[in-house]
């Protein structure tokens, strides 16, 4: 390596203050989402009840943030485009115990140095607004102008000086959807504060103001439980966790579905979502994440706020305390199932369909040809919680009652030795989960995964193998209400549900409506599909097809611990047995198990 000398020696030198603040820039303005967190966070810390945020372009062209907050003076709104200026920090103490949003004073300054801003503000008191134009970084207007009380910030042709940065932009469907995810995620912890979010003139988010957090969650969230969100607090010491959370079955293939919220900020945090899937053991399969969100409000000084420019990230004093205080918080709350209880929760209105069960009932229904499903639908949102409002008198998952053990068991067609799965005769299930069956000449047992044997079957059909994959047109439509996320993602994820064979439309401001569909996919297991693509976003297309299939089949799949009667397990059998690979799952697990004869004397230590 070159050693530096006094001839080729590098002088230190200050940075002029446009190059800092593209540094800046670049470590908190990633995108047009960066900028509408920096801009609402402000909103709402200068005491807004409403916020309105408009996008053209999905906000490389123009991102606008009105709100009535509390307002700047000429002076102020001058000092805000400084660095370092802030209202929020007077000495070192206040680091200890920040309790408000931004307080750096770099999100102004830092956005003005790639773009064009326009801030309009005025505070109740004064006679006229201010009105400061920058651009690039630099003052080229002040001007006065009539305008009600709040601050209006509009940034126009984001990063129009970095041309660098803005290629690596990506579509205006996925920019749309990190816009829309940001501002959803701080609707949910400012629940008392109203916010609008229009893009290209059409509404993409719209709460009101003055909501309790149940309401906000119900209204913003609500759509990704269709079987509803279950609450649970516990306080104690100036420390307090809420919980919000759908029952396991509903949980997804990504993390999408599980928010972090730490001290009124949305956050990304491996220790938290580790401490909540940990409280999930043994209710979740693996790969599957939960759908529910987590308040933790904790003391200032046990928290440090300020290790990631963007504060999408904290620090605990005592992580090991932290970790076990939500771990055990969680698995208290999942403890006796109150998704299958009543009185666990307020009910809604109508009981919700159980959609894991209602898909095994019409995956079987082509080939047992005697399953009766019940009528299903989705129930209204109540106005603050909703209940899965199940009883205990629940209909069986088929048409058929089990089979009791004085009862004749059941034989599947066709004879031994004519495919490995024929001739089984079924004895029961184990956790309902493992279903047993017998070998035809009596000498040994077979046990399945029911999940896994599912997974085989529709992950074959997905991908069309054993002839051409069919799609049908369904006959009603199948709707999706979508959480404002979710909506945002269908552009980018509409290539990808057409390469499974889905046909989905735009059904409203909130909703997809599904028109076609695999022809061998039950119609309740329609959604599932639908809403895990959506939850992966533009990744679920970069995984290719044969990927593709395996997430449908898995969100699709009888998932474990739901009851099968006889009928339906035979079904499954049957159409496993015609499976090309039928004895392992698209993940490559087994799913099948053959105790002989010789296998079960020897556990017995007979001979």
């Amino acid at each position: 390596m070159e050693q530096a000398t006094a001839g080729n020696r590098r002088r230190v030198r200050v940075l002029p203050d446009e190059i800092a603040n593209r540094i800046a820039a670049g470590e908190v303005v990633e995108r047009p989402a960066s900028v509408v967190k920096e801009l609402v966070e402000n909103a709402v810390d200068a005491g807004a009840t409403r916020v309105r945020v408009r996008l053209e372009g999905a906000g490389k062209r123009l991102i606008a943030v009105e709100d009535d907050g509390e307002g700047m003076g000429r002076e102020d709104a001058l000092l805000a485009l400084e660095r370092h200026a802030t209202s929020k920090i007077a000495t070192a103490d206040d680091l200890d115990t920040i309790t408000t949003l931004g307080f750096r004073g770099e999100a102004l300054p830092s956005i003005a140095s790639v773009s064009r801003v326009r801030i309009v503000t005025r505070p109740p008191e004064a006679p006229e607004a201010a009105v400061v134009r920058v651009e690039g970084g630099k003052v080229v207007a002040v001007e006065a102008a009539g305008a009600p009380p709040g601050t209006t910030v509009e940034v126009a042709d984001l990063f129009f000086n970095v041309p660098a940065r803005l290629k690596f932009l990506k579509g205006d469907a996925t920019e749309l959807r990190h816009c829309v995810e940001t501002v959803t995620q701080l609707a949910l912890v400012h629940f008392d504060v109203g916010f609008e979010l229009r893009s290209q003139g059409r509404v993409s988010l719209v709460v009101p103001s003055g909501q309790s957090l149940e309401e906000r969650a119900a209204q913003v969230a609500g759509a990704e439980a269709p079987g509803g969100l279950y609450w649970a607090r516990a306080e104690a010491g100036g420390r307090e966790l809420v919980l919000a959370f759908a029952a396991p079955h509903e949980g997804r293939g990504h993390r999408r579905g599980l928010r972090l919220f730490v001290n009124g900020r949305p956050v990304q945090d491996r220790l938290l979502v580790r401490a909540v899937t940990e409280g999930y053991r043994g209710l979740l399969e693996k790969g599957r994440y939960p759908v529910a969100l987590l308040w933790v409000e904790i003391p200032p000084d046990e928290i440090d706020v300020n290790v990631h420019p963007a504060k999408r990230e904290v620090r605990f004093r005592d992580e090991g305390r932290v970790f076990r205080w939500v771990a055990g918080f969680v698995a208290e709350s999942l403890a006796g199932a109150p998704w299958l209880s009543r009185g666990a929760v307020t009910p809604a209105p109508e009981p919700p369909r159980r959609p894991e069960l209602e898909r095994v009932s019409e995956a079987v229904a082509e080939y047992a040809g005697r399953v009766s499903v019940g009528a299903g639908g989705r129930s209204p949102s109540p106005p603050v919680r909703r209940g899965s409002g199940e009883g205990a008198g629940r209909p069986r998952v088929g048409g058929l009652p089990p089979v009791a053990p004085s009862q004749p068991a059941l034989w599947l067609e066709g004879g031994a030795g004519q495919g490995p799965y024929d001739g089984l005769r079924f004895l029961g299930s184990v956790e309902a989960t493992y279903l047993v069956f017998q070998d035809p000449d009596r000498r040994g047992l077979v046990i399945l995964d029911q999940h896994a044997a599912h997974e085989r079957v529709l992950y074959e059909r997905f991908l069309g193998q054993g002839g051409a994959r069919s799609v049908q047109r369904l006959l009603v439509p199948v709707p999706v209400e979508c959480s404002p996320a979710e909506r945002a993602a269908f552009e980018e994820c509409k290539e990808a549900l057409e390469t499974l064979g889905f046909g989905v439309e735009p059904f409203g401001d909130t909703a997809l409506a599904v028109t076609e569909a695999p022809a061998d996919l039950p119609a309740a297991a329609v959604e599932a599909v639908v809403r895990d693509i959506l939850g992966a976003g533009p990744a679920a297309l970069a995984e290719g097809h044969d990927a593709l299939a395996r997430r449908a089949a898995c969100a699709a799949a009888v998932k474990a611990r739901s009851a099968l009667d006889a009928s339906e397990a035979e079904a499954l059998v049957r159409s496993l047995a015609a499976a090309r690979h039928p004895s392992h799952c698209p993940h490559g697990r087994p799913l099948v198990i053959r105790l002989g004869r010789k296998e079960l004397e020897g556990m017995f230590h007979r001979r």
